[in-house]
């Protein structure tokens, strides 16, 4: 009988390319040591351990990527926190209206499926409302959003925190506000956080913070998983071209 490997603890992981590249990927080696705020080591192998199917929606949260995205920060009070479960279920505002769609059209993926099977014309109409619909929430988030005019920034992201460079250092211990506008959909997503690092760059005019999120919205943290994932996905995809061309 074959050893049972990560992706299920009694059926052996599928043979091909795509899964060979993903389970080294995942693959750890002991004794690596890591970089702070990425997920691979001094020889470019990942440090990810390798988890039990129930873990592997909690592991998707730690997939980390380097993205350009809208971030706006500021400092708040502890007394400012706002409790997790109220701000899971904060009104609707403009800001958060993208992410609320976005939400929605997910959720309504099954039925649209089947509609499809069964009605192609009737799915390609509401596929079509649903188009326009996210044309015009873009359209109201940009012009009532100044954050759409805020230069992008480089960042090291997943669902479970940020890091960033910042003008001006940010003691540990900190607590944010982070506003994030994340292409190219153009969902925008607030969040709170902890400072867990801050520490200068080599040219000494920046300098390095890492952020773990505390609050933030169910239905955000969700797009946030698919975003980062879909996103890991292109960037294999694009090395594996690249690679290719060589």
């Amino acid at each position: 009988m074959r050893t049972p490997g990560p992706w299920c603890p009694t059926i052996p992981p599928p043979i091909g390319p795509r899964t060979a590249g993903w389970r080294s990927f995942w693959n750890r080696k002991p004794g690596r040591k890591r970089h702070p705020w990425s997920a691979t080591d001094d020889e470019g192998g990942s440090l990810m351990p390798e988890l039990q199917p129930d873990q592997r929606s909690e592991r998707r949260r730690f997939f980390r990527i380097e993205d350009e995205i809208v971030l706006v920060y500021r400092s708040i009070a502890p007394e400012d926190m706002p409790d997790p479960a109220q701000f899971s279920n904060q009104a609707l505002d403009q800001f958060s209206l993208t992410s609320t769609l976005e939400y929605l059209t997910q959720e309504s993926h099954a039925h649209l499926r089947r509609i499809e099977r069964d009605h192609p014309d009737v799915a390609e109409y509401l596929k079509t409302l649903e188009r326009k619909i996210d044309v015009l929430a873009q359209a109201l988030m940009i012009s009532n959003n100044r954050l759409i005019d805020q230069p992008t920034r480089k960042v090291n992201l997943s669902a479970a925190g940020i890091a960033f460079d910042a003008e001006q250092p940010i003691p540990q211990g900190s607590l944010l506000e982070l506003k994030m506008v994340l292409p190219p959909s153009l969902v925008g997503i607030i969040t709170f956080g902890k400072v867990v690092h801050c520490s200068p760059l080599a040219n000494e005019a920046s300098w390095r913070v890492g952020v773990d999120f505390l609050s933030m919205r169910e239905q955000d943290r969700e797009f946030l998983i698919r975003h980062v994932v879909k996103r890991q996905l292109t960037l294999l995809r694009e090395q594996k071209q690249g690679a290719g061309k060589d």
